[in-house]
């Protein structure tokens, strides 16, 4: 071999790769990525098998999922919307398009992990909050943060790994009181929690959320998200992105799967019902857990939690193990589906911990 390997940015080199252990997932008890354990609507399979060969030949036409997008958040004239291949990429074009080189991004720790990969490969300078030991949202240390001065403010609602809410009022105000920083919702599990910031969004220009279509919804698979802001907001990100990184097949998806607000809502239903059934099955084997508004939870089974973790996966049941940070040592974050699929975990919890010894309190 003959001359030099081409060198990264310096972005680039410090980036510490996001890998998940995607492969031997099928047919087990998917609860270690917060999918939707059962599926999406039967209209979507239906409108998949529809999709003719020239609508798979031809480059992808957004115009027919742009409407049902802006219907289902009932969004007015000042309001646009960027469709996104996930809400991953969504981030991204936020991160590339407002911040600068050295420019702070305010972000929570532990947190999604794709937050801080995309601020570092724009050159931002993070500026990293922790959530305290109780897991609860940690708001005046993020004000403090920001008030010091940052260009983009990220902040998941609910949060992600903790399943905890920003405080209702807590975006308007840092909008209102920062202007100069941009704020980007990302709401990737608001179905299950309720609240959202789209009716702010008329109000404030430096506000952005970024919904998903990946768990409610079920399209994982097909990687479909979407950014909502003002008009004059977003067209600098329309400007940058590319026109076809929705594929058809995802579009005709989303499109469907609009089409059924019922299915979506029986099964937010389902998960808030299984999230409270499975945080209480757990109390009650002794295996503490924090409170959620998401389609996961946390919880805490101290030195045994890589054991557990081992004895879940040999029942055929996949949880993620996040003691990868300090203030999450000893916890597992197991996803949320059906009732019956939180008693189909918590049998198997209760036979790992009576493999791996130790019973009782973690």
């Amino acid at each position: 071999m003959s001359g030099r390997v081409p060198e990264p940015t310096p972005e680039v080199a410090r980036l510490k790769p996001y890998t998940v252990p995607a492969a031997g997932r099928r047919g087990l008890l998917r609860l270690d990525f917060n999918e939707n354990c059962v599926g999406p609507s039967p209209r979507v399979l239906e409108a998949l098998r529809r999709l003719t060969a020239e609508e798979i030949a031809s480059y992808p036409d957004e115009t027919a999922a742009r409407a049902a997008v802006a219907q289902r958040f009932g969004l007015g004239p000042a309001i646009d919307l960027v469709l996104t291949s996930g809400v991953d990429e969504g981030i991204r074009l936020v991160c590339d398009c407002f911040v600068r080189a050295g420019e702070r991004v305010v972000l929570l720790d532990p947190g999604y992990p794709m937050y801080r990969f995309y601020a570092t490969l724009c050159g931002s300078e993070l500026r990293a909050v922790e959530v305290g030991p109780d897991l609860a949202f940690p708001g005046p240390a993020v004000r403090a943060a920001v008030a010091e001065g940052s260009r983009l403010l990220i902040l998941g609602d609910p949060h992600n790994p903790t399943g905890a809410p920003v405080p209702a009022g807590f975006i308007e105000a840092m909008a209102a009181a920062h202007p100069g920083t941009v704020i980007l919702a990302d709401e990737a599990y608001a179905e299950f929690a309720g609240p959202t910031s789209i009716g702010l969004l008329d109000r404030f220009p430096n506000l952005v959320v970024a919904r998903t279509f990946s768990k409610a919804y079920g399209l994982a698979g097909l990687r479909a998200g979407v950014l909502i802001g003002r008009r004059e907001t977003l067209s600098w990100i329309a400007r940058m992105r590319s026109p076809y990184a929705v594929n058809s097949a995802a579009l005709a998806a989303l499109i469907a799967a609009l089409e059924d607000e019922l299915y979506v809502d029986r099964y937010v239903a389902e998960v808030r019902a299984a999230r409270r059934r499975l945080a209480d099955g757990l109390a009650g084997i002794g295996v503490p857990t924090y409170p959620s508004v998401a389609n996961f939870v946390i919880a805490r089974f101290g030195d045994r939690a890589p054991a557990v973790r081992a004895a879940l996966r040999r029942r055929g049941v996949l949880v993620r193990d996040r003691s990868d940070h300090p203030i999450l040592a000893g916890t597992l974050r197991i996803g949320v589906g059906t009732e019956a699929q939180a008693d189909a975990c918590l049998t198997a919890v209760a036979l790992a911990l009576a493999e791996v010894g130790g019973g009782g309190r973690a």
